[in-house]
């Protein structure tokens, strides 16, 4: 079966790329096995330029990518061309500071070090939200590391899975450096255990499901090899009384929205101190209610289609679940009548923060707001799913701040901000939003070998 790209704004075809077949696999993997014995000898400095080159290609054909993105998966243009340029901005900060972090670093008192040396091909399962955020993200430091990358991306962005291939060898990307695996949904669980399994495979990354999650690192388990999981999210939003609710709200509604509502690290649940929540609900729903819904294409969109239509249905069977778990529409709460995957976007209260359906993550334009009445039961709310990914804090108590983001279970707490990557920092979660770190020092080590050298 072909892999299609759906334009999601208007559901019209736009491609169709040619599944992998079990031959051409087999050749790929061979080639980044081959691929792997030169990069992996190739200076730092070698691998660094190539980054530079990397964020130069990304700065110089923005426009043309996120206009890809926006297409093949309903990105609001502005957001789609940050994307780009925050690839771009990874790819030069990891030119300059990565060899830094992949440094020896030496063990005081011993006459010792730990050197960091590449594993070889790293198998990537990549998700359709951030087409190339999310891809370079894991290439650019694994590669600087001197590791070769097999990607297996989204079905519905193969456009943009192709595009990352050609700017790699753009950027002189040798052959067997970034190599684009054409693998559709319905055969991914048997091709992907597979390469799992391969003895060339030193090591697997995936972004996406929880179950998809668990699946592979069963696979990559029985192996002994290395897996490194960016699961799901329910990121709670924690907002006292005296935090800053005009920002709280603007910033609220950025982190509920943005990217259509199709993040993992998105603010999904609202969690506001009762005294102020009446207040923040009605701010909160006029703010998302004010949103300008329509095609992704036009600058003034704020809110496109959901990536696929099946993505709409879950949407709406989850907001139904939550009505019937006693919650109440306060804004929204409809799919938009026409061609593509629009749903309005949505305000909820009222639920039963304990209710089966709210323990799901919501990947649509869906905000939860549920009040407390002490600091305590906030935390409690907060840590009461099955991720950990991130979290937010608002308060002007600082040291409040502090405490309650030191009991939150999660792998990144903001205070007074809202919860995003930076590739200065690491990025990952904890629980059911998987573990190992992407970015910054530790994601620039995590896919190396950490071998300690004693004596000189």
């Amino acid at each position: 079966m072909p892999l299609k790209s759906i334009n999601p704004a208007t559901s019209q075809l736009i491609a169709e790329y040619p599944a992998d077949t079990a031959q051409q696999i087999e050749h790929k993997l061979a080639a980044a096995w081959e691929g792997w014995q030169a990069w992996s000898r190739t200076p730092l400095a070698t691998r660094s330029a190539l980054l530079l080159r990397l964020g130069d290609l990304l700065e110089q054909r923005a426009d043309d990518y996120a206009r890809l993105i926006t297409s093949e998966m309903g990105k609001p243009i502005g957001e789609a061309k940050a994307e780009v340029l925050k690839a771009a901005s990874g790819a030069r900060h990891f030119a300059a500071e990565g060899p830094a972090y992949l440094a020896d670093q030496p063990i005081a008192g011993t006459p010792s070090l730990v050197r960091y040396q590449p594993l070889g091909p790293i198998f990537g399962i990549m998700p359709w939200n951030l087409p190339f955020w999310q891809v370079l993200r894991f290439f650019i430091p694994t590669a600087l590391a001197g590791n070769v990358v097999l990607v297996k991306h989204g079905e519905t962005v193969q456009g943009a899975a192709r595009a990352i291939e050609q700017l790699v060898r753009d950027a002189g990307g040798p052959a067997g450096l970034y190599t684009n695996l054409s693998i559709p949904n319905e055969s991914i669980a048997d091709e992907a255990k597979k390469i799992v399994l391969d003895d060339r495979i030193r090591a697997v990354t995936l972004t996406g499901s929880t179950g998809a999650g668990r699946a592979v690192a069963a696979a990559a388990g029985s192996a002994g090899k290395k897996v490194v999981l960016e699961l799901g999210g329910s990121d709670p939003f924690i907002v006292f009384a005296d935090a800053d609710l005009d920002k709280a709200v603007q910033l609220g509604v950025v982190s509920r929205y943005s990217n259509n509502a199709q993040s993992c690290i998105a603010a999904k649940r609202f969690l506001v101190e009762r005294s102020v929540f009446d207040a923040y609900v009605s701010r909160y729903a006029a703010a998302a209610s004010a949103l300008v819904i329509g095609d992704p294409a036009d600058p003034a969109t704020r809110l496109g289609p959901m990536a696929r239509a099946d993505l709409v249905d879950t949407t709406e069977r989850q907001v139904r679940d939550a009505v019937a778990a006693g919650g109440r529409v306060v804004a929204g709460g409809k799919r938009l009548n026409g061609p593509g995957n629009y749903y309005e976007p949505t305000v909820i209260v009222d639920a039963d923060p304990d209710a089966p359906i709210l323990k799901e993550e919501f990947f649509g334009p869906v905000a939860l707001l549920f009040p407390f009445d002490s600091e305590d039961e906030a935390v409690r709310l907060a840590n009461a799913t099955e991720y950990g990914l991130g979290g937010a804090v608002w308060t002007s108590d600082a040291s409040r701040a502090q405490r309650v983001a030191d009991r939150l279970e999660a792998g990144a707490v903001f205070i007074n901000d809202f919860v995003r990557s930076d590739p200065r920092a690491p990025f990952g979660g904890v629980k059911g939003s998987g573990f190992g770190r992407e970015l910054g020092p530790l994601g620039a080590r995590e896919l190396t070998n950490a071998k300690l050298v004693w004596g000189s």
